[in-house]
């Protein structure tokens, strides 16, 4: 009777063991299919960015890479210019921000960055204290900046990439 028992537990214990050997089998091939349908997926995703971003490396528009997500540059210290006004000192401090969608340009403005904040401060204390009082007055100056800068990135880089400027401080007094 012992070796009865004994026989019909060496049973159970091989269909336990063949049941979680099945379930082991069963699991990997789920974890399998699973890890390289990701795979597939980030591999076949990936590479139609690499596409994309290669064709908008190529193109030398503003906006080529409509669809990228915009990249700001503060432009530190703040611009202080002042103005004469009826015999009275006026002042403008001008807090600027720039927007691209193209990296390489924004390290480009950093590299050429005393040469643009030459050239806007010449801008800036070039305009009608009066004009910039009216929002058509601040809007004509915006593009002038945007202008300004992309004339010195078209020239150092040959590549115009500004997309906009953007006034996040404007004082007068």
């Amino acid at each position: 009777m012992a070796d009865e028992d004994l026989d019909v537990t060496a049973e159970e214990g091989a269909k336990g063991g063949k049941g979680k050997l099945i379930i082991i089998i069963v699991a990997a091939v789920l974890v399998l299919a699973i890890g390289g349908g990701a795979a597939f997926f980030l591999l076949s995703d990936s590479s139609e960015d690499d596409v994309a971003a290669d064709s908008a490396e190529t193109s030398q528009d503003v906006g080529a890479d409509a669809t990228g997500p915009a990249i700001y540059l503060k432009l530190d210290p703040a611009f202080v210019v002042d103005f004469i006004v009826e015999g009275k000192q006026r002042y403008l401090q001008l807090n600027l921000t720039v927007k691209s969608r193209d990296q390489g340009q924004i390290d480009a403005i950093k590299i050429h960055m005393p040469l643009i904040r030459n050239s806007l401060v010449l801008l800036f204390s070039s305009q009608v204290f009066s004009e910039l009082q009216s929002t058509e007055g601040k809007l004509a100056l915006k593009s002038a900046a945007v202008e300004s800068i992309n004339t010195i990135l078209q020239q150092e880089t040959g590549a115009a990439g500004i997309e906009d400027v953007l006034f996040t401080n404007f004082v007068m007094q």
